[in-house]
């Protein structure tokens, strides 16, 4: 009886990502097997299983997902200032990204997350409902509409008074 040989390659899309580039596609479907893992997690926590702890950060944010990312102008100004003088150049950021020890910080950061011992007020957000990587990135991006929102109506504040004048 010979042992079954690797299973064969699984079939691609028949165009192909460029590497280095993030497809919306793929983000999207990232974020859709999050919340599904979120949702599972909910239903397994009911039904008092232990839950599922889904992704963590450097599942998501590989140099490969934040390579682009690093490479737009406002980004990379707003992250150089945290570094170094003598690194602060893009090189530097993308290879930073890199290194091991930006990993098992990403794996720190959602251990800590996860276990329950970071609190995400700390961060100016609202906690939701648990601990999961994917209700921290939920509850940035709440965050970031938020603000967004917020300065909408600002502006069309100020341009309301204008009018009036």
């Amino acid at each position: 009886h010979k042992p079954p040989g690797p299973p064969p390659p699984a079939a691609g899309p028949a165009t192909a990502t460029p590497p280095g580039t993030i497809d919306a596609r793929a983000m999207a479907a990232v974020f859709a097997g999050l919340q599904r893992q979120q949702q599972q997690g909910q239903q397994q926590q009911q039904q008092g299983q232990r839950r599922v702890a889904g992704p963590g950060l450097s599942d998501i944010l590989t140099p490969e997902a934040l390579g682009p990312l690093l490479r737009t102008e406002d980004v990379r100004s707003r992250l150089l200032e945290y570094l170094p003088e003598e690194h602060r150049s893009s090189q530097d950021l993308e290879e930073l990204v890199s290194t091991p020890q930006f990993k098992s910080q990403l794996e720190r950061f959602s251990h800590a997350l996860q276990s329950g011992q970071m609190d995400l007020a700390q961060f100016g957000l609202n906690p939701g409902t648990g601990f999961s990587v994917a209700e921290f990135l939920q509850a940035i991006q709440t965050q970031v509409e938020s603000t967004a929102g917020d300065a909408k109506d600002g502006e069309n504040k100020e341009g309301d008074d204008a009018m009036k004048e």
